[in-house]
């Protein structure tokens, strides 16, 4: 079948599945806002910008999209069992993986082009701008060009780490990198450091610091592309042999041509690199996950190597801005996994979980189960929370008869079966997520909130009345939210139809 992104636009334009949309797309200003439009509306195909403005390389989005097809697909499950269904197929490619193999350059399609020292130049990449107001606040600040793709790293000898950084560009040959805390890559760049990212300058050893390399692989299948998002892998784990293991073939890797680090010899473009210990800089906004631009903060600035890649290209990019998003889904439905996973352990009766990406793809979970004892809904509650360490905010559970996909029957729950006198939970005070826009500052921690469809014991005509605000708080001072730009939006509503109607 093959890993690589050519084989597996092969395979979809068999299908009719790729949107090629010819007329010339800005980069900066409108690539974005037609990605975030199509998601939106849930077009569902892959799209192929075939003439990107100022750029020869063509710009494939959508590879997973913002719905569970592909992914369903990926894992070789029904849509409509797509966690449960994947969970399992988890649990049987980490039992039997399958190694990868090695090529040398002469058979690796990402090296038929190298380009090292005066030669580099990450300009000749049509990165996008992927929202209005992406890289601003920065003292770097240029065009807020961010690169979404898969992240490689070599954690131990043999090891293969797969996960996602946001890369701002701000020059020919670098910019900075949020490395998320908590990752395996955050792990071994703390390894490579002899210090916390964290940690006060006094502790830095810059003698015994060691450089930290990685590499950025663009155009790669599906399979790849999720389990770069997969947070249920050991970092020190072969994340190519997972998915060998998954798809019952090999990855072909080669060797990258100026670090340590091995990358799937069919991606299209390789971006080589290195962390220097100790090099930081302020990265600017960027549209994060709560649809809300997160603020400038430190990061560690990235040196590129080299850049490599095929003769005739295709850029892939993976989406991030308002939810509803590609990378929300993404991230969504892993948790989602995570979630059935650590509620199966207890309650053996959980029917299935659905992590809204729409909301902060990990604030908001729903849960149906097959109830079977007073008190398991509460249970699952509290597993949820646990599960996502603290990321998720609010629980909603349901009988298994409800579609915890539809808001409609979720809403139907809502209004029919929940009594908030009875069936609320309410924790005040726990841990949250830095990122949840109401935990900010003197506004404190988070809350958590429980909801779940109760027991029979009910007074004939008697109900409860719950009203829930959501409404800002007034003068508490929050996040920008992410919003359209009503001019570029104009200009897509002009292009929407070549757009739709290219087929």
């Amino acid at each position: 079948m093959g890993h690589g992104l050519r084989d597996f636009l092969t395979r979809q334009e068999a299908a009719g599945d790729v949107l090629r949309i010819k007329p010339e797309i800005d980069t900066i200003s409108e690539m974005g806002a037609v990605i975030a439009r199509s998601d939106y509306e849930k077009i569902g195909k892959g799209l192929l910008f075939e003439n990107p403005k100022d750029f020869d390389i063509p710009v494939f989005a959508n590879t997973i999209g913002s719905t569970y097809r592909r992914i369903a697909e990926s894992f070789g499950v029904d849509e409509a069992r797509a966690v449960p269904g994947a969970a399992e197929r988890m649990r049987s490619a980490m039992m039997n993986p399958v190694a990868p193999i090695h090529v040398g350059r002469e058979d690796a399609p990402c090296q038929e082009v190298v380009l090292t020292g005066d030669d580099i130049d990450l300009g000749i990449l049509p990165i996008l701008r992927l929202n209005p107001q992406d890289g601003t606040k920065s003292r770097d600040f240029k065009d807020g060009r961010f690169i979404c793709a898969v992240a490689c790293s070599k954690p131990a000898e043999g090891a293969h780490n797969l996960s996602y950084h946001r890369f701002e560009i701000t020059e020919r040959d670098g910019g900075s990198v949020w490395i998320f805390r908590g990752t395996g890559d955050a792990k071994s760049m703390e390894e490579s450091w002899g210090a916390k990212i964290d940690d006060p300058s006094s502790s830095w050893d810059k003698d015994k610091a060691k450089p930290f390399p990685m590499a950025f692989v663009i155009g790669v299948g599906p399979e790849m592309v999720l389990a770069a998002a997969n947070s249920a892998l050991p970092y020190k784990n072969d994340d190519f042999a997972f998915i060998g293991g998954l798809t019952n073939e090999p990855v072909r890797l080669t060797r990258c041509a100026t670090i340590d680090v091995d990358v799937p010899a069919d991606a299209e473009i390789i971006i080589e690199g290195v962390f220097m210990p100790f090099d930081w800089t302020i990265q600017g906004r960027f549209a994060s996950f709560n649809g809300f631009y997160d603020e400038p903060r430190r990061r560690p600035v990235f040196k590129v190597t080299a850049i490599t890649m095929r003769k005739k290209p295709i850029y892939q990019h993976i989406h991030i801005g308002r939810p509803l998003n590609e990378t929300n889904n993404i991230a969504a439905f892993f948790r989602s996994v995570k979630v059935y996973q650590d509620l199966v352990q207890v309650l053996p009766n959980v029917v299935d979980v659905f992590v809204d990406p729409s909301a902060g793809c990990g604030f908001t979970a729903h849960v149906s189960i097959d109830k079977k004892r007073v008190g398991e809904p509460r249970m699952a509650m509290m597993r949820a929370y646990t599960a996502l360490q603290g990321f998720c905010k609010h629980v909603f559970v349901y009988d298994k008869d409800i579609d915890i996909r539809n808001p409609h029957e979720r809403d139907w729950a809502l209004a029919h079966r929940f009594m908030a006198d009875r069936d609320l939970l309410v924790v005040p005070d726990v841990l949250g997520n830095i990122l949840d826009p109401l935990a900010q500052g003197d506004a404190g921690a988070t809350a958590k909130l429980g909801v779940h469809d109760g027991h029979n014991a009910i007074p004939k005509g008697v109900r409860t009345f719950m009203g829930v605000d959501c409404t800002l708080p007034l003068g508490l001072k929050i996040m920008e939210r992410v919003l359209p730009d009503p001019e570029v939006e104009a200009r897509v509503d002009a292009l929407w139809p070549q757009i739709v109607n290219a087929g």
